[in-house]
């Protein structure tokens, strides 16, 4: 139990690896379509968070903070991203390069708390070293065949580099081991 509280940060990364891993291989399209609906809600609430703050501003600090343009495009941006969701998935092609690029970057991420746990002499970095290979491995390989059974591969990759991450985080020895 101890060990869990002290890597929680991590064990959320890897449940929620293991989690959109499972969706791609159950539905990669919804899921997909599913992550663009949010992010353009997401935009489009920020954007008119952003258009409020400009009319709530004294008028000479809002005519030099440029928040209702910013508004103005973030509502933009989120409305199109909505309306448009189906012929973005449609693309899934050029999604694959956000994918990879996202696979490397965790794979940096889990190379630098590997870094860490060798030069902290805390044993079992090696396991981490593996998940971030494969991390990065599984990136290229998804940047570079971005159109053959490119869901099918990043749902197992994020499995696979998640029990990876997990392996390491329960291998590891005891108390006072764990890099924050």
């Amino acid at each position: 139990m101890e060990k869990i509280k002290e890597s929680a940060a991590k064990l959320i990364v890897c449940v929620g690896e293991a989690a959109v891993g499972i969706v791609l291989l159950i539905d990669p399209r919804a899921f997909t379509r599913f992550v663009l609906i949010a992010a353009g809600i997401l935009f489009a609430v920020l954007g008119a968070l952003s258009m409020i703050s400009y009319f709530r501003m004294d008028p000479a600090e809002a005519a030099l903070s440029q928040e209702l343009a910013r508004g103005l495009v973030e509502l933009a941006f989120g409305v199109l991203v909505i309306w448009k969701a189906d012929w973005i998935t449609g693309s899934l092609k050029y999604l694959a390069v956000l994918y990879g690029g996202a696979a490397i970057f965790v794979g940096f991420l889990k190379l630098q708390w590997t870094v860490d746990m060798a030069r902290l002499k805390t044993g079992l970095w090696q396991s981490g070293a593996v998940s971030a290979a494969l991390s990065i491995i599984l990136g290229v390989v998804v940047l570079a065949y971005a159109r053959k059974a490119l869901w099918v591969f990043a749902g197992v990759s994020l499995i696979v580099t998640a029990v990876s991450t997990l392996l390491t985080i329960f291998l590891k020895p005891g108390k006072g081991t764990d890099i924050e």
